[in-house]
C-alpha cells in the first residue's frame, strides 16, 4: 500500500527533529571543549539518519518511519540493500541541505498519490510503503486523517 503524503513527511520531521535538537544542545558544550559541538553534532547527524539501517535489520526504517510505520523497498517490494537507501538519503540529505530545503519541496510535488514516489526514489529505483493495513473506511473526499480529526 502506498503511505500517504503526511506519513513521509511526519517520518522525515521526527528524524530531522531529533538530529536538530541534538545539533543546539551541542552549541553549548564548546564552552567545555571547541570541538565536542562537531563530534555531538556529526555523531547525532549520523546515528539519527544511518545508523538504525544498521542496527535495525529492518532494511529501510529509520525512527521516523518506524513511528509512521513506512519502509523502504525495493520496486520489486524486497529488501533494500544498505549501500542502497545509505546513498538514497545521503543524496536526499545532501540536496536538502544544499538548496535549502527548496530541494524537498520539488521532490515532494513530483511524488504522485498512485505510486508516492520522489525524485530519490526514482533515481535510487526504490518506494516507500505503507506497513499499516487499510480500515477500509473511504469517505469519497480523499481526506486525509488529520483533516478527519480536526473535523474537516
Amino acid at each position: 500500500m502506498v503511505p500517504s503524503f503526511e506519513k513521509r513527511v511526519r517520518a522525515f520531521a521526527i528524524d530531522t527533529s531529533a538530529v536538530t535538537l541534538s545539533v543546539i544542545l551541542a552549541l553549548f558544550l564548546g564552552d567545555y571543549y571547541k570541538p565536542l559541538p562537531f563530534i555531538v553534532s556529526g555523531a547525532a547527524f549520523f546515528g539519527f539518519y544511518f545508523l538504525p539501517y544498521i542496527l535495525n535489520k529492518s532494511h529501510g526504517q529509520t525512527l521516523g518511519k518506524r513511528v509512521q510505520r513506512i519502509q523502504i523497498v525495493k520496486l520489486d517490494d524486497t529488501n533494500v540493500e544498505l549501500w542502497r537507501v545509505f546513498l538514497r538519503d545521503l543524496f536526499k540529505l545532501t540536496l536538502s541541505v544544499g538548496t535549502f530545503g527548496i530541494y524537498l519541496i520539488v521532490a515532494f510535488f513530483v511524488m504522485s498519490d498512485k505510486t508516492s514516489r520522489t525524485v530519490h526514489d526514482y533515481i535510487f529505483k526504490t518506494k516507500v510503503i505503507d506497513l499499516e493495513k487499510p480500515t477500509g473506511k473511504y469517505d469519497g473526499f480523499n481526506k486525509t486523517e488529520s483533516m478527519r480529526k480536526r473535523g474537516f
